[in-house]
């Protein structure tokens, strides 16, 4: 059979062959090997000193994630009041003073409201003054009352004398019947002029009282309680317009803008605050350690930082606070070992002067000493055993 077919034979040996070499090709272009690719930013690592002593253990450090932040915090600027912004007068990166204007409203009902509430308070005083300027000429009429009574008082108490004498003459000898009725009826209309001069008197009297200021005038009283109003409405259109400049409530920087000149600025609390303010000497740290690791850190353990890109170079942290709650993370660092489903305990870090630039908002790599996880390294046990 294979004499009768040779060629057969041959081509399966030669097909073999090139299969082999094929394949011998394809193993060695495979397994060449490649040159290192230095990473473009360098990874995040401990900083670790020289020992003298090499069976030293390194020190026991705990790596979290920090956010930069203010020293006062981020201080988001919101409006009391609702309207068109008319002006911007600070930028991102501007410093300002406490009670240094950051935007304005615009303003142009209010002042109007004001002029107008400014108008009613002159009026309520011209009032006043028109009330107080009666006052001499009710006097004048409580003198001249006073005279008339003392008038009527004299011509009663002569019609009486005259009718006390007529009453003791008898009628129809020395004086008629007549003349007595005539002298009564004087005495009756002297009476009656000294009744209303009476009634004259205290008229001016009640309306001198209500002008009199010292003895609590009712339209004195009236007139200052309407200026007092007045007072209160232009008190409150002046809060209102000053409402419209909102100013820094504390020394900082700008560090974010989020409204332009023209634009409509909601009063309230808003999801994107209207302007973003906040003390950057010093800057501070937001340090997330795990709860994990709460029981290893001390209070205020060392600690350094690096920035991303640049971990050859370390910033030096010194303690300010720790916050008491323990809260669920939210800070997250981008790296794929991270763990999200954990509770952090925030401490706080004031970066020490540096030329290295930091920026509010930006993560760093951060370590701080702390204890072993179990005590004593056993490299240092055993050092001390020997």
């Amino acid at each position: 059979m294979v004499g009768r077919y040779p060629i057969l034979a041959h081509g399966l040996t030669i097909a073999a062959a090139v299969a082999l070499l094929g394949a011998t090709t394809s193993i060695a272009r495979n397994n060449q090997v490649r040159p290192l690719v230095e990473p473009r930013l360098a990874p995040p690592a401990p900083s670790l000193a020289k020992l003298a002593d090499k069976r030293a253990a390194p020190p026991a450090q705990i790596g979290a994630a920090g956010l930069v932040e203010p020293s006062s915090q981020e201080i988001k600027i919101g409006t009391g009041v609702s309207g068109i912004v008319a002006q911007v007068f600070v930028a991102p990166g501007t410093r300002v003073k406490r009670g240094e204007p950051l935007f304005a409203l615009d303003g142009r009902m209010a002042q109007a409201a004001l002029y107008q509430r400014r108008r009613d308070l002159a009026a309520a005083e011209a009032r006043l003054a028109l009330a107080r300027s009666r006052v001499p000429g009710l006097e004048a009429e409580v003198q001249a009352a006073a005279t008339a009574v003392e008038a009527a008082r004299a011509e009663h108490d002569d019609a009486s004398d005259i009718v006390r004498i007529a009453g003791g003459l008898s009628a129809g000898a020395t004086i008629t019947a007549r003349e007595i009725t005539r002298r009564k009826n004087v005495l009756r209309t002297a009476e009656a002029r000294f009744s209303e001069a009476r009634a004259r008197l205290a008229l001016a009297q009640a309306n001198l009282a209500l002008f009199d200021e010292p003895g609590g005038g009712a339209s004195i009283a009236v007139e200052l309680a309407t200026i007092e109003q007045a007072r209160a409405a232009v008190k409150l259109a002046e809060t209102d317009l000053e409402l419209r400049t909102v100013r820094a409530p504390d020394e900082g920087t700008v560090l974010q803008i989020n409204l332009r000149p023209g634009e409509f600025a909601q009063a309230g609390a808003l999801s994107q605050a209207l302007m973003i303010l906040g003390r950057t000497d010093p800057m501070h740290v937001r340090i997330d350690i795990d709860e994990a690791d709460i029981p290893r850190y001390r209070l205020g353990a060392p600690a350094t930082a690096s920035v991303r890109g640049e971990a050859h170079r370390r910033l030096k942290l010194s303690f300010v606070r720790i916050e008491p709650l323990v809260v669920p993370k939210r800070a997250l660092s981008g790296q794929a070992t991270e763990r999200v489903d954990t509770r952090v305990m925030q401490v706080i870090y004031a970066i020490e002067p540096d030329r290295l630039t930091v920026l509010p908002g930006q993560q760093l790599d951060v370590f701080i000493e702390a204890e072993h996880a179990f005590g004593r390294s056993s490299v240092a046990t055993k050092r001390d055993r020997l």
